[in-house]
């Protein structure tokens, strides 16, 4: 069981990071406009139970492309009900994801991993309205761990 758990909170970081980033592309000659994940942005990420964590992300996006590292700090910890709960710990994680075709400031991916012989997936949402980054990464879980938690973020590009 521990060793699902931790699987699990190792996924939520690799997860959270598909959602703000993307294999590199060949280097062209001409000059492509950055897209609305471009930049530096701060903030929180909240589980379900009340825990936060801080969250940075440094981000380029060309084309539909996102590709960049994620900082993320102590203090979230996630709760998979009848299968624990935990904190995950800070870590540093390079990632990478497509946004829309049709609205490039959307940005969504499913993830599945496996823990245990068990598969897990992940459904991921973010949005850059402005200067703001919101995400929401649904973790679905076994139904006999209880329900699914969900961590949700707000950033601010600095």
């Amino acid at each position: 069981m521990k060793k699902f758990l931790f699987g699990i909170f190792a996924v939520i970081i690799f997860v959270t990071t598909l959602s703000v980033s993307a294999v590199g592309a060949a280097a062209e000659t001409k000059v492509v406009k950055a897209g609305p994940y471009e930049g530096v942005f701060h903030g929180m990420v909240y589980a379900p139970d009340g825990s936060q964590a801080p969250m940075s992300l440094d981000l380029t996006h060309r084309n539909n492309t996102v590709e960049g590292t994620i900082f993320l700090g102590d203090g979230l910890t996630v709760d998979a009900g009848l299968c624990g709960a935990g904190s995950i710990p800070a870590s540093m994680v390079e990632a990478s994801g497509t946004t829309s075709a049709v609205n490039p400031q959307k940005l969504s991916t499913t993830s599945s991993f496996e823990v245990s012989g068990i598969t897990v997936n992940v459904v991921l949402n973010s949005l850059v309205k402005g200067d703001t980054v919101t995400a929401e990464a649904k973790i679905d879980l076994p139904w006999l761990c209880g329900s699914d938690p969900v961590i949700t973020g707000a950033l601010h590009r600095a």
